[in-house]
């Protein structure tokens, strides 16, 4: 049979897709995401490049009969630039962990618990940066929703771009009179999402501190039935759906990357999840190394790429 490296190596790439969807899976925006369509993959560069998908500055006019035409070009062609973050997790074999699984079902035991182990890590570790400000790490974590939709929009940039004065890079914010209770969560929500409604083109996604999750949940014991006939509940995420969005909460184990009393109202349109083919959820290579100066085999799981909003002028900070 072959080796124990050979074997590890080669069931990550078999398992690469399943991985991928463990991990995506793990979050709401990127299952929501995945289910659109929109974990987009390409094939490589330097950055991202997302067309402005809102701008107030309209280039059209009406006009009557034989006037002339201002073909003054639209700012639709402006584009954010986003990185392209690299995240690695290994998974390692001690050389007395190789040497003592030397037949076929210990080997496979020991390979399954590695990658498990490993997926786990990934998806915990995928999920906390897509809440993050993309500040963990040394400024390397993903440009995350803390980035995307800010408590303070019109300061630093996004996607490349300046935001002061720049209004097509700001995210909404509402401020809530005192704070959250369940006495007026509902009408604060409901005002946030009128504010980043056009037309049918309105948030579908609400993203929560466990704080404001409770008070919204306590506003709606009241309500004896509240039908919701999406998979949400299956697969395994916090929601309540009210006024047409689903709300999440952030996760209460261990620090929460969102604080205090906040939602965040998002339209998922306006969302990708971008990444490098090859670096999907990969290993770096098809072979396990072992350092010269180490008694271990390793390889590791490879994913580059960003979360990309094309729209913060349609997404809501609420506190």
């Amino acid at each position: 049979m072959a080796s124990l490296e050979e074997g590890v190596v080669a069931t990550l790439f078999n398992q690469s897709d399943s991985i991928a969807d463990e991990v995506l899976h793990h979050h709401p925006l990127l299952k929501i995401l995945d289910e659109k369509g929109k974990i987009k993959k390409f094939s490589g560069g330097y950055e991202i490049r997302k067309p402005v998908m809102y701008n107030d500055t309209q280039v059209g006019a009406f006009y009557s009969g034989y006037e002339t035409f201002d073909l003054e070009a639209s700012q639709d062609l402006e584009a954010f630039q986003f990185d392209i973050k690299q995240l690695y997790e290994p998974v390692a074999i001690s050389g007395r962990e190789r040497r003592a699984n030397r037949d076929e079902e210990q080997l496979l035991d020991l390979l399954e618990s590695k990658i498990e182990a490993a997926t786990m890590r990934l998806k915990n570790a995928v999920s906390s940066s897509i809440l993050s400000d993309r500040l963990g790490s040394g400024g390397r974590e993903f440009d995350g929703i803390q980035k995307a939709v800010s408590s303070s929009p019109t300061a630093g940039t996004y996607g490349g771009k300046t935001r002061s004065g720049n209004s097509w890079t700001q995210n909404l914010t509402l401020s809530v009179s005192g704070a959250f209770t369940a006495a007026n969560i509902q009408e604060n929500l409901t005002d946030a999402a009128m504010r980043i409604t056009r037309g049918s083109d309105g948030p579908d996604v609400g993203i929560m501190t466990r704080t404001a999750w409770k008070l919204l949940h306590s506003s709606l014991t009241a309500i004896q039935r509240i039908t919701n006939s999406s998979d949400k509940a299956k697969a395994g995420f916090k929601s309540l759906n009210y006024d047409g969005v689903d709300y999440y909460f952030d996760g209460g184990y261990g620090s929460e990357t969102l604080t205090g009393s906040t939602a965040r109202l998002l339209n998922s349109d306006y969302w990708s999840f971008d990444i490098v083919r090859g670096a999907d959820f990969k290993p770096i290579e098809a072979k396990m190394n072992r350092p010269v100066d180490q008694d271990a085999f390793f390889t590791v799981i490879m994913v580059e790429g960003n979360l990309c909003c094309s729209a913060p002028a349609l997404q809501i900070y609420v506190a």
